[in-house]
């Protein structure tokens, strides 16, 4: 790792917390057999680090009433001002997910949105923006996977290889 030196147990608390969400530390260092104050000092070594923020609990969209997804790929004029085209696609309500990308699209959002008057709105919005050049949005019809979780997504050879 480029930043961070981790080693087998810091995976094995890391991956703890990206399952459970949260850590009870004395069944945690039992089942790591380390000390409760370890597993406290290491977890405050990955807050300093950055490697761990917050604690946010996990929302279910659809019970919130946010049954649409939709993913933009958004096309702009390459050079200066791409950061604050960025910023302004970040900001449109709705946006969870913005990214910058290479190849033939230069930006990729994903929205939870309410219905389709929310939709309308949210294209409405893109195609304003300044610096778009072309849209196009897709609904989700079906999710196969959407797991905002970490280290869940690797096998542990994948992991193993994050450590040498």
């Amino acid at each position: 790792m480029a930043d961070v030196n981790l080693d087998e147990k810091d995976f094995e608390i890391l991956r703890w917390l990206d399952r459970e969400g949260d850590v009870d530390v004395d069944e945690l260092s039992e089942k790591l057999g380390i000390s409760p104050s370890t597993v406290y000092y290491r977890m405050e070594k990955y807050r300093e680090q950055g490697i761990i923020d917050g604690k946010v609990p996990q929302l279910d969209q659809k019970k919130l009433g946010l049954n649409l997804t939709a993913i933009s790929e958004i096309k702009s004029e390459y050079g200066p001002g791409y950061d604050e085209i960025g910023e302004r696609l970040s900001n449109l309500s709705g946006v969870q997910t913005a990214y910058f990308m290479l190849g033939e699209k230069s930006f990729i959002l994903i929205a939870h949105l309410r219905d389709h008057d929310h939709l309308q709105k949210f294209v409405d919005d893109i195609i304003h923006t300044e610096g778009v050049s072309h849209s196009a949005t897709h609904i989700v019809l079906k999710t196969f996977k959407d797991e905002p979780r970490l280290l869940v997504n690797y096998e542990d050879e994948d992991l193993e290889a994050l450590r040498s």
